[in-house]
Order: structure tokens, then sequence, then C-alpha cells
């Protein structure tokens, strides 16, 4: 008597445990498939060169691309940069030499934009992303081109 009640205990609580991860199953099925975060979160002025640091849900191995726009600037001398810079796990850091002229007095304004293109990564992130950027999802995600690129806008003042 005792082991016909204990199996059935078993199989009750078997059933139960299989039914509670069935219906977890898909939310974390979809959440591994899908790219949404990408973030500039902080900027600092270290002398003349500006240090970029963010955080994303892309894959590891990622290229961003970030550019800086300094408007106002007299010159065209390095008033726009454009540099590359690969995702490690959940973060990216980026130092970027600025024109010494622009370190002078008074206010500063420049403009920041991380941009992912699912077109120039590796493999390895294509497969994940989808060759047309298929997987990436949220407000930050842009059709352009036949394809989906994700791009995080920051404006700085100093």
């Amino acid at each position: 008597m005792f082991k016909l009640i204990s199996s059935k205990k078993g199989v009750v609580l078997w059933v139960f445990l299989f039914c509670i991860l069935s219906l977890l199953a898909p939310d974390i099925s979809l959440s591994a498939n899908f790219f949404s975060e990408l973030d500039i979160d902080e900027v600092s002025l270290k002398g003349h060169k500006l240090h970029i640091k963010g955080h994303t849900d892309l894959p590891p191995g990622s290229n961003l691309h970030i550019k800086v726009s300094i408007p106002n600037l007299d010159d065209n001398k390095g008033k726009d940069h454009d540099v590359k810079v690969h995702i490690t796990p959940g973060n990216f850091f980026v130092m970027i030499d600025l024109p010494k002229e622009w370190n002078g007095g008074g206010i500063k304004f420049l403009t920041l934009k991380a941009i992912f293109d699912p077109h120039e990564q590796p493999k390895n992130v294509k497969a994940q992303v989808g060759k047309n950027g298929e997987n990436l999802k949220g407000p930050k995600v842009k059709a352009e081109n036949g394809k989906k690129i994700m791009i995080a806008f920051k404006n700085v003042i100093f």
C-alpha cells in the first residue's frame, strides 16, 4: 500500500514539474533568440580623450560602429569620428582622441551614435542575430536597405 501511494505522489509531482517547466520554456527560448539592448551608459572627458562605456545583449564578438559628431567646430579637423568597437560579454568601451583645440574653455557639445549592422559581423554573430538582423527587436531597431540595424543615440554636454 505504501509503495502505491508514494508512486502516485511521485507521478503527480513529475506531472506538476513538467507543466511548470513547459510554461517557462517558451519565455526562456524567446529571450535567448532576440536582441534588443544597446545603450551608451557613461561618457567622460579625460584630457583630449573621450571615454565611452555601454552595455548590450548582442553576442560577444559583435562589432559596433561608434560615431562621434562635434558640431560648431571651426574647421573640419577631427569634426567627425567613426570607430569600430568589439563587444565583450554584455559591454563595450572605447577611447577616442579629440582635437586638442576642442579642449579649450567653454561649453562643449557632441553627439554619439552606436550602430550595430548585421552585414558587418563575423559569421558566428550573423548566425545568432540573422543575416539581415531578423533577431533584432525593440524600439532601437530600424529597417534600412532590406536589413534591420540597431542604433543608440546620446547627446553630451561638457
